[in-house]
């Protein structure tokens, strides 16, 4: 009779470009610092491929490029890394020792308008609960969810209270909170789920200082009551151009949201700073490919309609993604087809006739100058900023000259619009989470898009996804990938975009990203079905994408 498997370590896929790799459950310090030393041994034998390596509370998570590698490839590199750990053959070294961090705070009132609900919750009165928050270390377990955000351990068990049924849409910088038996702290606002006992004036994370972030993986946290403070203004993004690019486009109108994308800002999760960049990878990726440009060259993403752009120099541009008709001097122009623009030309963008958003590529590149090693704009981590009229947008100069005529994307190289989706998901990992009714319904039932989408993420609406009865609400927060499906205890999904590295809600699946750029152009009202498919479908999908995009940059080229 054979042994029974192993709990642990346990490894979980998410999407076709992630896995979870599983040491255990729960919030233990002895339990996170053998995941963070694991992390660290992984970095010291890169395996090529592995994009990032995200330590979180008991499990860390590995995202990788599915057209160089695949889930058990990875495995099998985080495995055999940890055995070698195991054995004592590993040189990761110990981690740093880690700091005292005193953080001042103002509870209750306007600043903390949960306290009064942890006072009934817990049978203590406002004095008791804030003096056992204050009255404590806490251990910050790992940095995520957005810029700076310190996931702390150590909360006295009375004060433990569950995330909120639907999250909040925002919250001021600096709001302090109460997640399940985690505390921690907003640094920049932004949309969170926890309970808010108060607000602190401290700048816990800035881009503009070196380290960015106040509170790292390691540290003790000892929270300080105040009786008022100044709240400073939080730090602002600026997107600035390199001098050397060519004067080449002037900005009339902004539009509803334009920013500048690029492939995305790997290297830094550790720190809560996602990926970010374009929505729709492959409509960037084709835009650029047209006119001769690296796939992940920036661009602008623009969003809905409304921005009006004048030539300042004769360009070449093409739009791949959603139809939002756009025109040149009034002409309607195609999108996937490379486009010759004159000095003084006015490019617009009138209505969104076939989805949310599109890209605008300009031959050579945008001569964006990066932050943390990308163009990307992330407004919330204030890393670059939206358009502004007057502005004047640079390029690089097109290799070689001038840009010989290309060829537009051929006949069914390139996705159909749409306002029914169809989005394939990687089941889990968080299904034991789940009852097998609510499985079935998020896999069956349709949803809608709710009017509460943006770049971070979109509500749906639709029958609720049901808990498993009995069972948690929530989970010890792990690593995001983009595109997966939260379910609040309210049972509405949540598909999870570009901007967001951990979270504590319980997910039931992960949107592949072929699919995801489809999404990326959902507007209010498209209706959405979910088809479970395997993660070794969703690797192929992504290599089928892959073929795809080489077939445009081919016959733009003959």
């Amino acid at each position: 009779m054979s042994a029974p498997p192993r709990e642990f370590p346990r490894a979980r896929p998410q999407g076709e470009a992630a896995l979870l790799f599983y040491l255990g459950v729960g919030i233990d310090p002895v339990l996170n610092a053998k995941v963070r030393a694991l992390a660290r041994a992984l970095a010291l034998a890169p395996l090529p491929g592995v994009r990032e390596v995200l330590a979180a509370y008991c499990c860390l998570q590995a995202q990788f490029d599915p057209l160089l590698l695949d889930h058990a490839q990875v495995q099998a590199w985080v495995e055999e890394t940890l055995a070698h750990l195991e054995e004592g053959r590993s040189h990761a070294g110990a981690a740093s020792p880690g700091r005292r961090v005193e953080v001042p705070v103002v509870y209750g009132g306007e600043y903390g308008p949960d306290l009064d609900f942890i006072c009934v919750r817990a049978g203590l009165g406002p004095e008791e609960v804030i003096s056992r928050h204050t009255g404590r270390d806490h251990l910050c377990y790992l940095v995520g969810f957005t810029p700076g955000f310190p996931f702390l351990g150590g909360l006295d068990p009375a004060l433990a209270a569950p995330r909120l049924d639907s999250p909040r849409a925002q919250l001021p910088a600096g709001a302090v909170g109460v997640g399940a038996d985690q505390t921690g702290l907003y640094p920049l606002g932004g949309p969170g789920g926890w309970r808010i006992l108060g607000r602190t004036p401290q700048l816990i994370y800035d881009p503009r200082r070196d380290p960015p972030c106040l509170i790292e993986p390691g540290d003790l946290v000892r929270f300080r009551r105040v009786d008022a403070a100044v709240f400073p203004e939080p730090p602002r993004g600026e997107l600035t151009f390199e001098p050397t690019g060519l004067p080449a486009l002037e900005v009339l109108a902004p539009g509803s949201l334009t920013t500048v994308q690029d492939g995305g800002r790997w290297g830094w999760q550790h720190l809560g700073v996602p990926v970010s960049g374009a929505l729709d990878r492959f409509g960037l990726a084709a835009a650029n490919l047209l006119l001769g440009n690296p796939p992940q060259a920036p661009a602008l993403e623009v969003a809905l309609m409304g921005l009006r752009l004048k030539a300042l120099r004769e360009l070449t541009v093409a739009a791949g993604g959603a139809e939002l008709d756009l025109r040149l001097d009034g002409q309607p122009m195609p999108r996937w087809t490379p486009l010759k623009v004159s000095t003084g030309q006015v490019l617009e963008f009138h209505a969104p006739k076939g989805g949310a958003r599109t890209v605008l590529a300009v031959a050579g590149g945008l001569a964006v100058r990066p932050v943390l090693g990308s163009a990307s704009t992330y407004i919330l981590g204030c890393l670059g900023a939206p358009l502004a009229k007057g502005q004047v947008l640079r390029v690089w100069p097109v290799q070689g000259g001038g840009l010989p005529d290309r060829r537009p994307a051929p006949v069914g190289a390139v996705p159909a619009a749409g306002r029914s989706l169809t989005l394939r998901a990687v089941p889990g990992p968080n299904q034991d989470f789940f009852s097998e009714d609510g499985l079935r319904t998020l896999f069956n039932a349709e949803f809608r898009v709710s009017p509460q989408a943006d770049r971070r993420g979109v509500r749906l609406e639709g029958p609720p996804v049901e808990i498993r009865p009995g069972g948690p609400t929530s989970i010890v927060s792990e690593p995001n990938a983009p595109g997966i499906v939260q379910v609040p205890p309210g049972g509405a999904p949540i598909i999870l975009l570009n901007e967001q590295t951990v979270g504590g809600y319980a997910k039931a699946a992960t949107v592949i990203g072929p699919d995801r750029d489809l999404l990326a152009s959902a507007l209010p009202g498209d209706s959405v079905r979910f088809q479970a498919v395997t993660a070794a479908q969703g690797v192929e999908a992504a290599r089928v994408q892959a073929r795809m995009l080489e077939r445009i940059a081919r016959a733009a080229r003959e």
